[in-house]
Protein backbone atom coordinates (compact mmCIF):
# COMPACT_ATOMS: atom_id res chain seq x y z
CA UNK A 1 0.00 0.00 0.00
CA UNK A 2 1.23 3.49 -1.34
CA UNK A 3 2.02 5.85 1.66
CA UNK A 4 -0.88 8.50 2.56
CA UNK A 5 1.71 11.62 3.15
CA UNK A 6 5.19 12.58 2.55
CA UNK A 7 7.91 14.43 4.42
CA UNK A 8 10.66 15.98 3.97
CA UNK A 9 13.33 16.58 6.80
CA UNK A 10 16.18 19.55 6.75
CA UNK A 11 19.18 20.64 8.20
CA UNK A 12 22.45 21.51 7.29
CA UNK A 13 24.63 18.98 6.80
CA UNK A 14 21.80 15.83 6.98
CA UNK A 15 24.52 13.91 8.98
CA UNK A 16 23.03 13.75 11.91
CA UNK A 17 20.04 15.64 13.57
CA UNK A 18 18.11 14.86 10.11
CA UNK A 19 19.11 11.31 9.63
CA UNK A 20 18.07 10.46 13.20
CA UNK A 21 14.65 11.64 12.26
CA UNK A 22 14.54 10.43 9.47
CA UNK A 23 14.75 6.89 10.97
CA UNK A 24 12.83 7.71 14.33
CA UNK A 25 9.74 9.39 11.58
CA UNK A 26 9.66 5.91 9.81
CA UNK A 27 10.08 4.00 13.03
CA UNK A 28 6.90 5.18 14.86
CA UNK A 29 4.63 6.28 11.44
CA UNK A 30 5.37 2.80 9.47
CA UNK A 31 4.32 3.04 6.03
CA UNK A 32 1.90 6.08 6.63
CA UNK A 33 4.36 8.43 5.14
CA UNK A 34 7.11 8.47 2.85
CA UNK A 35 9.69 9.81 4.53
CA UNK A 36 13.18 11.73 3.31
CA UNK A 37 15.96 13.95 4.54
CA UNK A 38 18.61 16.11 2.74
CA UNK A 39 20.96 18.81 3.50
CA UNK A 40 21.26 22.71 2.61
CA UNK A 41 24.50 21.76 2.55
CA UNK A 42 25.25 17.60 3.18
CA UNK A 43 28.41 16.35 4.36
CA UNK A 44 27.97 13.07 2.06
CA UNK A 45 27.97 10.41 5.07
CA UNK A 46 26.27 10.03 7.89
CA UNK A 47 27.95 10.25 11.43
CA UNK A 48 29.12 6.78 12.71
CA UNK A 49 26.91 7.40 15.84
CA UNK A 50 23.65 7.61 14.32
CA UNK A 51 23.19 3.89 13.07
CA UNK A 52 24.93 3.50 16.81
CA UNK A 53 22.47 5.08 19.06
CA UNK A 54 19.26 3.91 16.74
CA UNK A 55 20.26 0.18 17.17
CA UNK A 56 20.33 0.96 20.71
CA UNK A 57 16.71 1.12 20.67
CA UNK A 58 16.15 -1.74 17.83
CA UNK A 59 15.28 1.42 15.37
CA UNK A 60 16.26 0.11 11.75
CA UNK A 61 19.01 2.88 10.17
CA UNK A 62 19.10 1.26 7.20
CA UNK A 63 18.79 3.52 4.11
CA UNK A 64 19.66 6.46 5.73
CA UNK A 65 22.28 8.55 3.15
CA UNK A 66 23.26 12.21 3.18
CA UNK A 67 22.23 13.51 0.03
CA UNK A 68 21.58 18.19 -1.19
CA UNK A 69 18.19 19.62 -1.07
CA UNK A 70 18.48 19.73 -4.76
CA UNK A 71 17.95 16.30 -5.51
CA UNK A 72 14.07 16.77 -4.15
CA UNK A 73 13.18 20.48 -4.93
CA UNK A 74 11.05 19.12 -7.54
CA UNK A 75 9.33 16.91 -5.59
CA UNK A 76 6.14 17.82 -3.78
CA UNK A 77 5.90 16.97 -0.07
CA UNK A 78 2.66 16.98 2.15
CA UNK A 79 5.04 18.28 5.27
CA UNK A 80 8.39 19.32 5.39
CA UNK A 81 10.09 19.52 8.76
CA UNK A 82 13.28 22.06 9.38
CA UNK A 83 15.31 20.50 11.88
CA UNK A 84 18.54 23.18 12.46
CA UNK A 85 18.07 27.45 11.61
CA UNK A 86 20.33 27.10 8.72
CA UNK A 87 18.09 24.70 6.50
CA UNK A 88 15.17 26.82 8.00
CA UNK A 89 17.01 30.08 6.04
CA UNK A 90 17.04 27.77 2.42
CA UNK A 91 13.83 26.08 3.33
CA UNK A 92 11.96 26.15 -0.21
CA UNK A 93 8.90 28.20 -0.96
CA UNK A 94 6.11 25.59 0.23
CA UNK A 95 3.94 24.50 -2.88
CA UNK A 96 0.00 24.65 -2.87
CA UNK A 97 -0.51 22.19 0.26
CA UNK A 98 2.94 21.94 1.77
CA UNK A 99 2.79 22.59 5.48
CA UNK A 100 6.42 23.91 6.99
CA UNK A 101 7.22 23.14 10.76
CA UNK A 102 10.23 24.17 12.46
CA UNK A 103 12.12 22.36 15.53
CA UNK A 104 15.36 23.33 16.13
CA UNK A 105 17.71 20.90 17.64
CA UNK A 106 21.00 21.58 18.37
CA UNK A 107 23.94 19.76 16.22
CA UNK A 108 25.32 16.64 18.42
CA UNK A 109 28.09 16.17 16.06
CA UNK A 110 29.24 19.80 17.35
CA UNK A 111 29.50 18.93 20.69
CA UNK A 112 30.76 15.39 20.11
CA UNK A 113 34.12 16.37 18.43
CA UNK A 114 36.72 15.62 19.97
CA UNK A 115 35.39 14.44 23.32
CA UNK A 116 35.67 10.40 24.46
CA UNK A 117 33.87 8.20 22.68
CA UNK A 118 31.34 7.32 25.69
CA UNK A 119 30.52 11.32 25.93
CA UNK A 120 29.54 11.38 22.44
CA UNK A 121 27.63 8.44 22.36
CA UNK A 122 25.80 10.62 25.43
CA UNK A 123 25.11 13.74 23.39
CA UNK A 124 23.73 11.61 20.27
CA UNK A 125 21.46 9.82 22.55
CA UNK A 126 20.25 13.08 24.06
CA UNK A 127 19.29 14.58 20.35
CA UNK A 128 17.42 10.98 19.52
CA UNK A 129 15.91 11.15 22.43
CA UNK A 130 14.52 15.16 21.99
CA UNK A 131 13.80 14.56 18.37
CA UNK A 132 11.85 11.19 19.42
CA UNK A 133 9.74 13.23 21.69
CA UNK A 134 8.96 15.73 19.24
CA UNK A 135 7.89 13.38 16.58
CA UNK A 136 6.08 11.42 19.24
CA UNK A 137 3.99 14.52 20.58
CA UNK A 138 3.05 15.87 16.92
CA UNK A 139 1.70 12.64 16.24
CA UNK A 140 -0.57 12.28 19.42
CA UNK A 141 -1.56 15.76 18.66
CA UNK A 142 -2.78 14.82 15.03
CA UNK A 143 -4.35 11.80 16.42
CA UNK A 144 -6.17 13.18 18.53
CA UNK A 145 -7.04 16.31 16.42
CA UNK A 146 -8.65 13.20 13.82
CA UNK A 147 -10.89 11.87 16.99
CA UNK A 148 -11.93 15.20 18.03
CA UNK A 149 -13.38 15.37 14.35
CA UNK A 150 -14.89 12.34 14.45
CA UNK A 151 -16.55 12.49 17.94
CA UNK A 152 -17.83 16.40 17.08
CA UNK A 153 -19.47 14.85 14.52
CA UNK A 154 -21.06 11.57 16.20
CA UNK A 155 -22.40 15.14 18.58
CA UNK A 156 -23.27 16.79 15.76
CA UNK A 157 -25.35 14.18 13.70
CA UNK A 158 -27.01 13.03 17.01
CA UNK A 159 -28.73 16.22 17.70
CA UNK A 160 -32.54 16.00 18.17
CA UNK A 161 -32.78 18.77 15.82
CA UNK A 162 -29.79 19.94 13.29
CA UNK A 163 -28.57 23.18 12.70
CA UNK A 164 -28.97 24.62 9.49
CA UNK A 165 -26.90 23.46 6.64
CA UNK A 166 -25.02 26.78 6.72
CA UNK A 167 -24.38 26.20 10.72
CA UNK A 168 -23.32 22.58 10.21
CA UNK A 169 -20.50 23.87 7.30
CA UNK A 170 -19.41 26.69 9.46
CA UNK A 171 -18.86 24.30 12.30
CA UNK A 172 -17.31 21.38 10.34
CA UNK A 173 -14.79 24.24 8.33
CA UNK A 174 -13.77 25.33 11.97
CA UNK A 175 -13.06 21.54 13.24
CA UNK A 176 -10.94 21.14 10.09
CA UNK A 177 -9.15 24.23 10.55
CA UNK A 178 -8.52 23.36 13.90
CA UNK A 179 -6.73 20.33 12.48
CA UNK A 180 -4.77 22.58 10.25
CA UNK A 181 -3.75 24.84 13.11
CA UNK A 182 -2.77 21.64 15.12
CA UNK A 183 -0.49 20.35 11.96
CA UNK A 184 0.87 23.31 11.44
CA UNK A 185 2.12 23.52 15.40
CA UNK A 186 0.41 26.83 15.38
CA UNK A 187 -0.42 29.08 18.37
CA UNK A 188 -4.16 27.20 18.48
CA UNK A 189 -5.72 29.13 21.30
CA UNK A 190 -4.44 32.58 20.39
CA UNK A 191 -5.79 32.61 16.71
CA UNK A 192 -8.73 30.62 17.21
CA UNK A 193 -10.92 33.20 18.11
CA UNK A 194 -10.21 34.88 14.53
CA UNK A 195 -10.74 31.05 13.50
CA UNK A 196 -14.33 31.59 14.83
CA UNK A 197 -15.29 35.10 13.42
CA UNK A 198 -14.29 34.33 10.12
CA UNK A 199 -17.05 31.47 10.02
CA UNK A 200 -19.63 32.79 11.96
CA UNK A 201 -19.60 36.16 11.87
CA UNK A 202 -22.59 36.40 9.46
CA UNK A 203 -24.65 35.29 12.19
CA UNK A 204 -24.05 38.00 14.16
CA UNK A 205 -21.15 36.48 16.37
CA UNK A 206 -19.66 39.91 16.79
CA UNK A 207 -16.94 39.32 19.06
CA UNK A 208 -15.81 36.01 20.86
CA UNK A 209 -12.51 35.57 23.20
CA UNK A 210 -10.76 33.83 25.71
CA UNK A 211 -10.71 35.41 29.54
CA UNK A 212 -8.04 33.31 31.50
CA UNK A 213 -8.83 33.46 35.54
CA UNK A 214 -6.16 35.14 37.83
CA UNK A 215 -6.63 35.49 41.55
CA UNK A 216 -8.13 34.15 44.35
CA UNK A 217 -11.63 33.75 45.23
CA UNK A 218 -13.66 36.21 46.02
CA UNK A 219 -11.46 38.42 44.25
CA UNK A 220 -10.46 36.94 40.72
CA UNK A 221 -10.42 38.37 37.71
CA UNK A 222 -10.83 37.42 34.08
CA UNK A 223 -8.53 39.25 31.59
CA UNK A 224 -8.95 39.30 28.42
CA UNK A 225 -5.83 36.80 26.62
CA UNK A 226 -7.17 36.36 22.63
CA UNK A 227 -10.27 38.03 21.22
CA UNK A 228 -11.58 38.76 17.40
CA UNK A 229 -13.83 41.47 17.43
CA UNK A 230 -14.32 45.42 18.69
CA UNK A 231 -12.16 46.03 22.01
CA UNK A 232 -14.45 45.14 25.13
CA UNK A 233 -13.96 44.93 28.46
CA UNK A 234 -9.95 44.20 29.50
CA UNK A 235 -10.78 42.42 32.89
CA UNK A 236 -13.84 41.34 34.58
CA UNK A 237 -14.09 41.29 38.25
CA UNK A 238 -15.45 38.70 40.60
CA UNK A 239 -17.74 40.48 43.21
CA UNK A 240 -18.67 38.62 46.43
CA UNK A 241 -21.76 37.01 46.63
CA UNK A 242 -21.52 33.83 44.03
CA UNK A 243 -23.45 32.96 41.06
CA UNK A 244 -26.16 35.31 39.50
CA UNK A 245 -23.69 38.73 41.06
CA UNK A 246 -20.59 38.60 38.87
CA UNK A 247 -21.57 37.87 35.08
CA UNK A 248 -22.15 35.15 32.79
CA UNK A 249 -18.47 34.41 32.34
CA UNK A 250 -18.11 33.97 36.06
CA UNK A 251 -21.36 32.35 36.10
CA UNK A 252 -19.91 29.59 33.82
CA UNK A 253 -16.32 29.09 35.61
CA UNK A 254 -18.94 28.76 39.31
CA UNK A 255 -20.98 25.91 37.27
CA UNK A 256 -18.09 24.50 35.24
CA UNK A 257 -20.17 23.87 32.72
CA UNK A 258 -21.44 26.35 29.53
CA UNK A 259 -24.21 28.83 29.46
CA UNK A 260 -26.56 30.27 27.11
CA UNK A 261 -28.14 33.60 27.41
CA UNK A 262 -30.67 34.20 24.61
CA UNK A 263 -31.29 37.31 26.13
CA UNK A 264 -28.36 38.85 27.51
CA UNK A 265 -30.50 41.83 28.96
CA UNK A 266 -32.61 38.57 31.41
CA UNK A 267 -29.06 37.22 32.74
CA UNK A 268 -28.85 38.34 36.68
CA UNK A 269 -26.01 40.16 37.16
CA UNK A 270 -24.65 40.34 33.13
CA UNK A 271 -21.56 42.47 32.40
CA UNK A 272 -21.79 44.60 29.10
CA UNK A 273 -19.15 46.12 27.66
CA UNK A 274 -21.65 47.01 24.36
CA UNK A 275 -20.39 51.21 26.13
CA UNK A 276 -17.23 50.53 25.22
CA UNK A 277 -17.32 47.92 21.93
CA UNK A 278 -20.21 49.85 20.00
CA UNK A 279 -21.89 46.37 20.34
CA UNK A 280 -25.69 45.74 20.26
CA UNK A 281 -25.67 42.11 22.12
CA UNK A 282 -28.58 40.27 21.81
CA UNK A 283 -27.24 36.66 23.19
CA UNK A 284 -24.29 35.39 24.61
CA UNK A 285 -22.48 32.13 25.40
CA UNK A 286 -19.75 31.40 27.96
CA UNK A 287 -17.77 28.38 28.03
CA UNK A 288 -15.26 27.42 30.90
CA UNK A 289 -11.90 25.99 30.04
CA UNK A 290 -10.91 23.35 31.79
CA UNK A 291 -7.40 21.86 32.77
CA UNK A 292 -7.57 18.63 35.02
CA UNK A 293 -10.87 19.18 36.05
CA UNK A 294 -10.08 23.29 37.02
CA UNK A 295 -11.20 26.21 35.33
CA UNK A 296 -8.41 28.12 34.28
CA UNK A 297 -10.18 30.34 31.79
CA UNK A 298 -13.39 31.10 29.92
CA UNK A 299 -14.66 31.61 26.25
CA UNK A 300 -16.97 34.02 25.61
CA UNK A 301 -19.38 34.99 22.81
CA UNK A 302 -21.48 38.39 22.20
CA UNK A 303 -23.70 37.91 19.16
CA UNK A 304 -26.21 40.85 17.94
CA UNK A 305 -28.35 38.14 16.58
CA UNK A 306 -30.24 35.52 18.23
CA UNK A 307 -28.30 32.11 18.88
CA UNK A 308 -29.26 28.72 16.73
CA UNK A 309 -30.34 26.00 19.56
CA UNK A 310 -27.44 23.84 19.05
CA UNK A 311 -24.78 26.38 19.58
CA UNK A 312 -24.41 25.59 22.90
CA UNK A 313 -24.04 21.79 22.17
CA UNK A 314 -21.27 22.13 19.66
CA UNK A 315 -19.41 24.61 21.58
CA UNK A 316 -19.67 22.91 24.36
CA UNK A 317 -18.62 20.13 23.16
CA UNK A 318 -15.52 21.54 21.32
CA UNK A 319 -14.07 23.44 24.48
CA UNK A 320 -15.00 20.81 26.20
CA UNK A 321 -12.19 18.28 24.67
CA UNK A 322 -9.80 21.09 23.52
CA UNK A 323 -7.83 20.92 26.25
CA UNK A 324 -7.19 17.42 25.82
CA UNK A 325 -5.61 18.15 22.01
CA UNK A 326 -3.77 21.39 22.36
CA UNK A 327 -3.16 22.39 26.61
CA UNK A 328 -3.86 26.29 27.15
CA UNK A 329 -0.76 28.57 27.20
CA UNK A 330 1.30 27.88 30.42
CA UNK A 331 0.58 31.36 31.34
CA UNK A 332 -3.48 30.93 31.70
CA UNK A 333 -2.58 27.91 34.44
Amino acid sequence: MAPDRRVLILCTGNSCRSALAEALWRHHWGDAWEVRSAGTAPTGTVHPLVPEVLAERDIDPSGLVSEPLDVFRSESFDLIITVCDQARKSCPSPQNGTRILHWPFPDPAAFAEGVPKSEALSVFRTARDAIEDRILNYRIALERAAALGAWLRQVHDQLPTPPTPERSGAFFDLVASITRLVEADAPLWDELPAQIAARYGDFGWAWNGFYRLRGVEPHRQLVLASAAGPPVCATIDESEGGIGVSGMCFDAIYAEHPLVAGDVKRWAGYVTCDGESGLGTVAGIAVPILVRGRPVAVWDLDSTEPLDSTDLTLFGALFGQLPHIVPPPKEWL
